[in-house]
Parts: structure tokens; sequence; C-alpha cells
């Protein structure tokens, strides 16, 4: 009678990876490369979110400056050149005489 469960087997072949040593590793350019991948798309969320709170906040503009708009407007120039406006428009206009006739 043979009692093969009392023997420890043992696994006598050496790893894979001492048979051939890599050339390159790998696991490491693999892990920077997704390092800078991720830096990269960081980068790019980070400016790209800058440039959309730029532009639909508006946080840049002044609201609470009231300006006086008469500085840039000529309001008096602007009421003569309407009343000037409004004379012509309502100025009669007499026809001359039909030289046909």
């Amino acid at each position: 009678m043979i009692l093969n469960f009392l023997k420890f087997k043992k696994n006598n072949l050496p790893p894979l990876k001492s048979l051939r040593p890599p050339i390159f590793y790998i696991d490491f350019y693999w892990y920077l490369s997704l390092g800078v991948i991720f830096t990269i798309i960081l980068i790019m969320i980070i400016v790209g979110l800058k440039f959309f709170y730029s532009q639909y906040i508006e946080d840049y503009k002044k609201t609470d400056v009231t300006e006086n708009f008469e500085s840039l407007i000529n309001i008096k120039g602007l009421k003569s050149v309407i009343e000037k406006r409004n004379d012509f428009i309502n100025k009669e206009v007499s026809l001359p005489s039909d030289p046909s006739l």
C-alpha cells in the first residue's frame, strides 16, 4: 500500500521570471503613462472649469456701480435733434401748382 497523501508535493521548477529577465519593466512604464495621462486630464479639467466659470458666472462684471449716463450720452443734443425732426415732420407742405395744366 502506497501512501501518497503523506508525501509533500514540492514544486522544484524555478519561476518563469528567473528564466528570462525582462528587458523593459512594463509595469513601471504602464503606471508612468497612466500618471502622465491623469495629470494632463486634470490640468484640462482645471482650465476648462476656469473658462466655464469666467464665461457663465460673469463675476468680472461690476454690478453695484451706478454710472452717470449723462456724461456718456449728450441728452441736450439728442433732445434738440428730436425737436428739429418733429418740427420738420409737422411743417406744412405747400404743393406747387401743376405745370402740366
